[in-house]
């Protein structure tokens, strides 16, 4: 309320004492702009006639200025004439009363008022919420927006690197003319057709058990979904549960968030599974049941979930002789071995090697911006004539060697590095060294297979396990055993991981 005469706002006072209502006074038009800065009322009853500042240029002030802008304003005075009331309404006032002022009509145009300015903020407080979900629902409308646009993106990079993957890995990439070779493409064709059959693949190592299995994948009704590929030998027995079954948020220590496991993460494609022959009794079991009826449960209570998935496994091993003696679950070998896929050690299928080298040399060249260089015949004699202990993946290591070393130009036989090539001629102190027993196993003192290991590499320069393997003419494990215990004592030096690794002299 502001009015210059003191008993005025003492009158103002007593008829509003009693209203329940927030009162604050000024005598000034200066007083009062300050006054309504400092406190937002709900309304300003406003004298005109004041020293100094009048009332019309107060309401002008109180206009002008954001804070108080919508704060509404009622003129009271004495002044009675049309234009002062016109005047007034021009400066911003809402309502005009003349003194003096009556009781009943004060607090009925304030009632009016501060309703009008109560129910002007509720609804702009409801404004101000729908602008408020218009904006929220406007970003989530944009953001599925990107997030349709990531996914058709996505998908779109998934189907063409589907189409890269099936094309990559199409039985015409299979590379031979000889009847293995045919026979192994027909067994594969026939096995794309029949997206249930699980399916387990024998071979030594190198000899392309992926690339079969990938090959039955990307072929199959189920290309367009997930291949996943697991090593069972290099999954830890603690982590095995979790890594095939998944687990739940907290379901142990380090557990922080749940996770799918490799049957969630290969459902409505294929899972396959390396090294089968090495997974470990207990797995085996939850394996089984898990193919007998489809369910996977998470550790930590997770719900059970059903799954879709093929399973396609490989190994090295002798699968039919870990059954015998107990090693590998009988029933659990059946349910896998819907249909077995052998692939025969490249030495037995040597008239695919030159095929092999020319599909290798310019895969290889063409990786490295080359042109393909020719090959010498002593070359591809020597490439011929090698036993490959490593197989088809022995082959391309020598060729990818052969191309660097000649560095453009044709390849010559000296150029050729074969990695696990057996000497028994020289030097001399191999050919003292006890032969392996016909069963695979060493006939004498196991020192003796250490020391033949020791010159194998002196003279090869490096060995892996399928070169051990070889020229010991013992298993997988007993090479393994055996390089890795001259490792342990010193006398070995270690390269690489797993499939990869090879040894050296220190």
């Amino acid at each position: 309320m502001v009015d210059d005469q003191p008993d005025n706002l003492d009158i103002l006072i007593a008829h509003l004492a009693d209203r329940g209502l927030e009162l604050m006074v000024a005598t000034r038009g200066d007083d009062a702009l300050r006054l309504a800065h400092e406190r937002l009322p709900a309304l300003v009853l406003l004298d005109v006639m004041m020293p100094g500042m009048d009332g019309f240029e107060v309401c002008r002030r109180l206009k002008a200025s954001p804070p108080t802008r919508d704060v509404p304003v009622i003129f009271m005075s004495a002044l009675t004439d049309t234009d002062s009331k016109v005047h007034g309404f021009e400066s911003g006032a809402i309502d005009f009363l003349s003194k003096p002022l009556q009781r009943e009509e004060i607090l009925a145009r304030i009632r009016v008022h501060v309703t009008l300015v109560r129910q002007q903020r509720e609804l702009e407080a409801r404004n101000q919420q729908l602008l408020s979900l218009n904006r929220e629902l406007q970003e989530q409308i944009e953001r599925r927006q990107r997030l349709e646009d990531a996914l058709s993106l996505t998908d779109q990079r998934l189907s063409a690197l589907t189409r890269h993957e099936a094309g990559l890995w199409d039985i015409e990439g299979f590379v031979g003319d000889g009847a293995a070779a045919s026979r192994l493409v027909e067994e594969v064709r026939n096995l794309q057709g029949a997206e249930r059959t699980h399916v387990v693949v024998l071979g030594e190592s190198g000899t392309g058990k992926e690339l079969v299995s990938r090959a039955i994948h990307f072929g199959s009704p189920r290309k367009s979904g997930p291949f996943v590929a697991v090593n069972c030998s290099a999954i830890p027995a603690e982590l095995a549960d979790a890594e095939f079954f998944g687990h739940s948020k907290g379901a142990y220590t380090g557990a922080a968030s749940t996770r799918h496991g490799y049957f969630d993460q290969a459902n409505g494609g294929t899972l396959f599974l390396d090294e089968i022959g090495d997974l470990e009794a207990r797995l085996q079991a939850k394996l089984l049941r898990v193919i007998e009826d489809g369910i996977v449960t998470p550790i930590g209570g997770g719900s059970p979930r059903r799954v879709d998935v093929r399973i396609v496994s490989a190994t090295n091993l002798d699968l039919a002789s870990r059954v015998a003696d107990g090693r590998f679950r009988r029933d659990l070998y059946f349910r896998l071995s819907g249909y077995t896929v052998t692939l025969p050690p490249l030495r037995d299928r040597r008239e695919d090697i030159p095929a092999l080298v020319n599909h290798f040399l310019r895969q290889l060249a063409s990786q490295m911006g080359r042109d393909t260089p020719g090959m010498a015949p002593a070359a591809m004699a020597e490439l011929c004539a090698y036993g490959y202990p490593g197989n088809v993946r022995e082959l391309r290591n020598v060729i990818e060697y052969a191309l660097i070393a000649s560095r453009g130009a044709p390849i010559e036989a000296d150029h050729l590095h074969f990695h696990g090539r057996q000497v028994v001629a020289t030097p001399d102190a191999l050919v003292s060294l006890p032969a392996a027993s016909a069963s695979g196993g060493p006939s004498g003192w196991s020192g003796h297979d250490e020391q033949r290991l020791l010159a194998l590499v002196a003279a090869a320069g490096r060995i892996d396990n399928a070169g051990a393997q070889a020229s010991l003419g013992v298993d997988h494990v007993r090479a393994s055993y055996l390089l890795k215990k001259l490792h342990r004592e010193n006398r070995l030096r270690k390269h690489g991981e797993r499939r990869w690794s090879y040894y050296t002299l220190p």
